[in-house]
């Protein structure tokens, strides 16, 4: 029998072989998000997990979600929340989110603050309970629209009424990449969350909210850009 010494060292250095063959494997190997940047150089990935039970909305309340100021990012965002089946907008997809996802900058300076709407895709296989969704998004979406520098995501709600989050509802942010300083990119270009009637706000009321797409369902005209 091997000394207990002599068994430690192999199974470290099979384990340091074991590493080492990960880090030869092709990159192909992986599923991949074609929307987003992907990990360079010395970033290290950052998650965020927002735990929503228990929290109540009221009309135009904001949850702060992420904040990485004054560098915009890319990554992958998730949300586990309310949703109600309309199609107002007659854009094909009914399963819309009660609150709404916003991102862009909120600045110390209003003229250089400017939020969007996020381009939600509806994960339909993955939501099980009535009246609950879950959504994907891509941070930020180059084909879709949103804000294209992002540095800040938020939970609005635009509804005249409350909204009341449930237990396993949540939000999960992974930022995969720091694309640069946001510096004054939107300055003068103003668009901020609680002073909206005229635009995000009113579409709202009227029946528009975050851009929905389904990969899923069997109408192909509401997969959004790059999936046509």
């Amino acid at each position: 029998m091997l000394p207990q010494k002599t068994k430690i060292f192999a199974v470290l250095m099979a384990t340091m072989m074991s590493l080492g063959s990960l880090s030869l494997m092709p990159l192909n190997v992986y599923a991949s998000h074609s929307f987003e940047a992907g990990v360079q150089g010395d970033n290290i990935p950052d998650n965020t997990h927002v735990n929503l039970n228990g929290i109540t909305l009221e009309q135009l309340q904001v949850v702060p979600l992420y904040d990485a100021s004054p560098n915009f990012v890319s990554g992958h965002f998730l949300l586990q929340g309310p949703c109600e089946d309309r199609d107002e907008d007659n854009d094909g997809t009914p399963f819309e989110p009660k609150v709404s996802v916003i991102a862009g900058h909120i600045d110390e300076s209003t003229d250089n603050t400017y939020v969007d709407w996020v381009p939600l895709y509806y994960i339909s296989h993955a939501s099980f309970n009535p009246g609950t969704c879950i959504y994907h998004s891509h941070i930020p979406d180059p084909l879709n629209g949103g804000a294209p520098r992002i540095t800040d995501v938020d939970l609005v709600n635009f509804n005249k009424q409350s909204i009341s989050f449930s237990p396993g509802d949540a939000v999960d942010i992974n930022i995969q990449r720091v694309l640069g300083n946001i510096e004054n990119f939107y300055e003068n270009n103003l668009a901020f969350p609680t002073k909206l009637p005229e635009n995000l706000f009113q579409e709202f009321q009227n029946g528009q909210n975050n851009p929905v797409f389904d990969l899923n369902d069997k109408d192909p005209k509401n997969d959004g850009l790059g999936h046509e």
